[in-house]
């Protein structure tokens, strides 16, 4: 139980102590008593008491007990508070306060008794030599200090034997009496030389070719022409010995990169040169093996990882160079006749060392790694080895090597564990692969900018290859951890610790009994290392997801996104669309005033509830441009709260304000067709032969804006929306949320033709708007004679942006009725606002203009996405390419 948990179940059981009321406990009095007595418990920074103030009121004690005649008490407080200020201490505050408040008059109840009693009792002064010699005095009258002859005959009663003191002769007397005891301590410690002994020893030594001259000249190879040593396999395996353990030995030469190479001046009896030569040679490189990893293991290493490794490791080294030490004491000291075996030795010595020696090869590649990579390519080797000695089948070097990478393990996974459990970095944690890349990052780009991964200069991830795959799973559940914190909310249960202590050992990966024979090591250790980090970032992430969806409304965004840039709902979005073309038609200045627009758009989508229309702003730029691309002047924003921008990215919006302002120009085109060239209209010109090339182009132009408003609304628009909500119902993490957003918006960008391949085709039914309203207003134009209405001189272009002008829909004041249907609702008759005498027609040549620029940039539309299609591009491209197919091939078969 932690202490929270402790503090809080005796501070429950102390306020059960009091009777509370019943309304109290209708009131919550009960739980919030117990709150703040639980955060003035549990507070690292306790209240202070205030020095000052403690001082002041012992002052004010002390002259109130002067004032009132009681100087002895007033003495008493000011002596012992003197003391008191002489020794002070960091509670010293608080124990006078506490006092203070537990004093009850003390002028009155102080007994001075007690307090003469309190005081301590006088210490006696420290004894000295002075008063020794008073009490005693040196003065040698009972002749105490004389010196005493001590003679055979004599004894100690005898008075004669008793010589007067004299200085000289007491120092004489001393000195020699110590120089004499110093000798015979001498005489009593040495020893007589043992020469029979020495000429065993020096026998011995059979690497000084003079001593073995004098004493062991048979041993001496003088067939041969050459002085070489015959040695005894006995001294062989003793000089052996003390190179296995790194001690030098004189039947080997030292190599200046620090290998040994057998001496040519000693062989052993009944083997040649050669062949000795090979056998020390092969003993030289396991000692050379077993020196380097000594070399290594006595080193001063600074990163966790790597001190675990050489704790263990050298913990493996002492093991070994026990074994040999007894190793070869049994073969040297050899019993019943046994004569020690070099051969024997050697490979005994192989088997011992073989698992260390694996050790070696291994710290040969660390000394060639960086210095950063050292960190964790360590545990990448260690693993390959035990991999490797697994699927082989060697099960001996695969328990030794696993309990080394388990105990690694263990140290390089405990700030990752500290990571997923607490969302934190703690600031010695060097080796591991995340770093906190920006820590002073937004809130609303936490989870972009705060922490990410740490890369190589090749672009690989700094961690085990092992870990590679499960690298981002840790990154997020500590991410998800602290978002979790950030939005005041606990951080998820988990047995994390439990299963790392447990699972996570060589013990059960050595000596598991479910395991079966064909069973890999690496397929194991996945699995459980997935399990693992998959428990933690289940349980994090999953608690994210539903905090973002239940608490910060994350799909409630996602659907006020698509009413305001995806025209979600049809009548709501045209009826605004309208209020905007009806103030551009108007020639009005102030069109694009923001708060007007504002205005307009929260009103607009105030009947929705999924929009704030608090959070809905509209901003303007410079009017400078050219219809349609006058619409792009509009930058309509909407602001949600931080979580869900750390969903739903800032660079993600400017896709979707491309997408509005896309199919206002779209809706803009398509208006000026339809309300521009009302039905009558239509139907008159169609009767007049001059005016059915205006006609027939005015159709191909509305089919083309149709088809290319029916490809975005319900191709691309409600298809894509819908996939990204399907996907992200079933998102693991905010990152995949994360990232199907993003793609989300990619094929938005792509399918409705504003990505940077697709550009010549925007610019082409861009040029294909501009040409409809250029169109429409040449043909109003042609229109502009004037004739009288009621004595009234009238243009039809102005009764046409009046009869725009009272189309207005519910909560703009605009009707998206039929314009004739309207106009008959107020009692105006259409046929006296058409033309009585002849039609102003526009010039044939105009006409025939417009019409090749309108087929040849269709065409070149067709054409083009046509060919994109063809390189293998989504298949809503195709559908696009097969519906303006038979508007092309039909304008083609036409010939003016």
């Amino acid at each position: 139980m932690s202490q929270k948990a402790r503090v809080s179940a005796l501070t429950s059981k102390l306020l059960a102590q009091f009777e509370l009321t019943e309304l109290d406990d209708q009131r919550g009095y009960g739980s919030s008593r117990k709150e703040r007595v639980l955060q003035a418990l549990l507070d690292p920074k306790p209240a202070t008491a205030n020095q000052f103030e403690i001082a002041a009121r012992l002052g004010g004690l002390e002259e109130k007990f002067r004032v009132l005649n009681n100087d002895e008490l007033a003495d008493a407080l000011h002596e012992r508070l003197d003391e008191l200020y002489t020794r002070p201490t960091r509670w010293t505050p608080e124990i006078l306060s506490l006092m203070l408040e537990l004093s009850d008059e003390p002028l009155h109840k102080t007994k001075m008794e007690a307090l003469n009693q309190s005081r301590p009792l006088p210490q006696p002064p420290p004894l000295t030599w002075s008063d020794i010699v008073q009490d005693d005095p040196l003065d040698n009258h009972d002749g105490l200090w004389n010196n005493v002859e001590f003679t055979r005959d004599g004894s100690d009663e005898d008075a004669d034997s008793i010589l007067p003191m004299s200085p000289r002769s007491d120092a004489s007397a001393t000195t020699s009496d110590a120089s004499n005891s110093i000798s015979e301590a001498i005489q009593a410690l040495s020893l007589a030389p043992d020469w029979d002994g020495l000429k065993i020893v020096t026998s011995g030594q059979f690497w000084d070719h003079a001593v073995q001259g004098a004493h062991d000249v048979d041993r001496v190879n003088h067939n041969s022409g050459d002085c070489t040593i015959e040695l005894t396999e006995a001294q062989g395996i003793r000089e052996i010995g003390f190179v296995l353990c790194g001690l030098p030995a004189s039947i080997y030469e030292q190599q200046p990169d620090g290998r040994s190479i057998a001496s040519p001046r000693y062989r052993f009896k009944y083997l040649s040169q050669t062949a000795s030569s090979q056998l020390l040679n092969d003993f030289a490189t396991i000692g050379f093996d077993l020196a380097s990893v000594r070399i290594w293991a006595t080193g001063k290493q600074h990163q966790p990882l790597l001190q675990t490794f050489q704790a263990v490791l050298t913990k493996k080294l002492a093991d070994t160079e026990c074994s040999l030490i007894q190793l070869q004491t049994q073969c040297l000291q050899s019993q019943g006749g046994n004569a020690a075996s070099l051969l024997c030795f050697y490979e005994t010595v192989k088997n011992e060392t073989r698992l260390i020696q694996q050790f070696a090869s291994i710290l040969d590649e660390l000394r060639k790694s960086e210095i950063r990579q050292a960190s964790f390519y360590i545990l990448e080797l260690l693993y390959n080895r035990v991999c490797i000695s697994h699927s082989i089948g060697d099960m001996t070097y695969f328990g030794y090597a696993a309990e080394v990478f388990f105990a690694c393990l263990q140290t390089y996974l405990k700030p990752l564990k500290h990571w997923m459990e607490y969302g934190e970095l703690l600031s010695h944690d060097q080796g591991i692969f995340i770093h906190e890349r920006n820590a002073t990052a937004p809130s609303d780009s936490f989870w972009a900018d705060r922490y990410q991964v740490l890369l190589d200069d090749s672009g690989r991830l700094h961690a085990p290859a092992f870990l590679h795959l499960a690298a981002r799973k840790i990154l997020n559940t500590g991410k998800s951890v602290h978002f979790l914190r950030l939005l005041g909310y606990s951080r998820p249960d988990s047995n994390a610790d439990d299963y790392l202590t447990s699972q996570m050992t060589a013990d059960r990966f050595i000596a598991e009994p479910d395991s079966g024979p064909w069973d890999l090591f690496s397929e194991s250790f996945d699995k459980a290392l997935s399990e693992w980090i998959g428990n933690s970032h289940h349980l994090s992430s999953a608690r994210l997801q539903q905090k973002l969806e239940a608490h910060c409304g994350l799909y409630k965004v996602l659907d006020a996104l698509e009413h305001i840039y995806l025209f979600r709902n049809g009548a709501i979005s045209n009826a605004i669309a309208d209020a905007i073309f009806a103030r551009i038609d108007y020639g009005r200045v102030d069109w694009n005033d923001a708060f007007v627009l504002t205005d307009l758009f929260r009103t607009g989508f105030a009947p929705i509830a999924c929009i704030k229309t608090d959070n809905l702003a509209v901003m303007t730029g410079t009017d400078t441009a050219t219809e349609p691309n006058i619409l792009t002047a509009l930058r309509v924003t909407y602001s949600f709260p931080w979580p869900v921008a750390n969903v739903i990215q800032k660079s993600t919006m400017r896709t979707y304000r491309r997408i509005l302002v896309f199919l206002l120009q779209i809706q803009r085109s398509k208006q000026a067709l339809e309300r521009r060239f009302p039905r009558k209209l239509v139907a008159m010109l169609m009767e007049d032969h001059q005016s059915f090339r205006a006609v027939t182009l005015r159709h191909r132009m509305l089919w083309f804006v149709d088809t290319i408003c029916s490809y975005l609304t319900d191709v691309v628009l409600a298809a894509a929306t819908a996939d990204m909500r399907r996907r992200m119902s079933k998102s693991s993490d905010v990152d995949e949320m994360i990232t199907i957003h993003r793609t989300y918006i990619a094929r938005l960008d792509e399918q409705c033709l504003l990505s940077n391949d697709r550009k010549p085709v925007l610019q082409a039914i861009t040029s294909i708007l501009d040409l409809i309203l250029l169109f429409t207003e040449t043909c109003t134009s042609s229109q502009s004679q004037h004739h009288s209405i009621d004595g009234k001189e009238t243009k039809s272009s102005v009764i046409m942006n009046r009869d725009l002008s009272r189309r207005r829909p519910p909560g703009l004041e605009l009707d998206v009725s039929d314009s004739d249907e309207n106009r008959a609702e107020e009692g105006i008759d259409h046929d006296r606002l058409m033309p009585s005498g002849p039609l102003n027609r526009p010039s044939s040549a105009r006409l025939n203009s417009l019409y090749d620029t309108f087929m040849q940039l269709q065409g070149f539309v067709h054409v083009a996405l046509r060919a994109s299609s063809k390189g293998g591009e989504s298949s809503s491209t195709e559908m696009l390419v097969d519906m303006l197919s038979a508007g092309h091939a039909m304008g083609g078969s036409k010939q003016r």
